[in-house]
């Protein structure tokens, strides 16, 4: 049997996988990245443990968020900063409080190993290190 721990490492198929519009690489969507914990380790609890502001603006510009979830029979938490990137392409705090969230939901996932294959790109290893264990199991 696969590890939930492999099954999140499994790389997205290349039909999921988006360019960012900015040129700096690519990305999954937000819904795709919830559908992927959802159908592998169940309910997960997310949380905002920060917001972050603009020194000058005082907009909201990031958070640091929290992920748990029990993965392989352990309970997991993680956390990571999400951004907004542009503070100017919202119109309201809401917004970018709305983005921050979802870029920090990302890369909490991504601790699990959801889509590190996006940042590893040639030298990403993780789904075939995971395969060999499980073998030699």
């Amino acid at each position: 049997m696969t590890s939930q721990l492999a099954q999140l490492a499994k790389p997205f198929p290349q039909s999921l996988i988006q360019k960012n519009p900015t040129g700096f690489g690519s990305y999954v969507k937000h819904s795709v990245v919830v559908e992927k914990l959802l159908a592998v380790v169940g309910p997960f609890d997310f949380r905002i443990v920060r917001e972050i502001r603009d020194a000058d603006t005082g907009q909201i510009c990031g958070v640091i968020g929290e992920l748990s979830a029990e993965v392989d029979g352990r309970r997991v938490t993680v956390q990571d900063a999400g951004d907004c990137e542009r503070l100017d392409n919202w119109p309201h705090d809401g917004a970018r409080l709305k983005d921050a969230c979802s870029d920090s939901l990302k890369r909490c996932a991504a601790r699990l190993g959801v889509g590190t294959h996006l940042w590893s790109a040639d030298q990403y290893r993780l789904d075939r290190a995971l395969e060999r264990q499980a073998a030699e199991q």
